[in-house]
């Protein structure tokens, strides 16, 4: 009778019932991956290195779903926008989402051209006040969505190379443990009902 009486009480309640809402989920990325916070939304901004162990990547713990979900950051490049940088300049930046170990979830690739005066859509209030973190800034945004399967999972955000184009020198960037991309606005949504993820 207990039992029953439980989940009846589960059944009303509205956090058991997110079905197609966005549900709680747990970023564990290290202290030290943390860029800093958006000065207009608050949202935290964190390095991406590059790395083949999700452990150094930026960790998101997902919660236990039945039904699976979608799963979005916004993804940008890591530049630090020194005087002497060098402008116009193309940046590719290529990141991975690896789940299960070294499971790889997907490459995704971000590639912009950057011109003198470009800005950011909003400053970013940094972790670090260390000199060579001073004209570090996330820049450009692209929104990535993928497929979370049900179950529970732990998913890790890493790098894989950055490639910087000035005029006929191009220069690419795969040293393990450099910090090539940012990634914010974390979201996860569950399936809803009656909606079942694609194969």
């Amino acid at each position: 009778m207990l039992a029953l009486l439980l989940s009846l009480l589960l059944g009303w309640d509205p956090l058991a019932q997110t079905n197609g809402q966005t549900i709680p989920f747990d970023v564990r990325a290290k202290q030290t991956l943390l860029m800093g916070k958006g000065a207009n939304t608050g949202l935290p901004y964190y390095d991406v290195i590059i790395t083949r162990q999700p452990i150094q990547g930026v960790l998101v713990k997902l919660p236990y779903t039945k039904k699976g979900g979608k799963f979005s950051f916004d993804l940008h490049h890591r530049i630090a926008m020194t005087p002497d940088f060098g402008l116009p300049a193309e940046i590719t930046t290529v990141i991975e989402v690896l789940s299960g170990g070294t499971t790889s979830l997907g490459v995704f690739t971000i590639a912009d051209t950057i011109n003198q005066g470009d800005k950011f859509d909003e400053p970013i209030i940094k972790a670090s006040a260390a000199e060579i973190d001073r004209y570090v800034s996330p820049v450009a945004r692209k929104t990535i969505t993928m497929d979370i399967h049900p179950g529970p999972q732990s998913i890790s955000v890493v790098g894989q190379m950055l490639i910087i184009t000035r005029g006929t020198i191009t220069t690419r960037v795969d040293t393990p443990g450099t910090r090539i991309a940012a990634v914010s606005n974390f979201k996860f949504v569950e399936t809803s009902p009656g909606a079942p993820l694609e194969q």
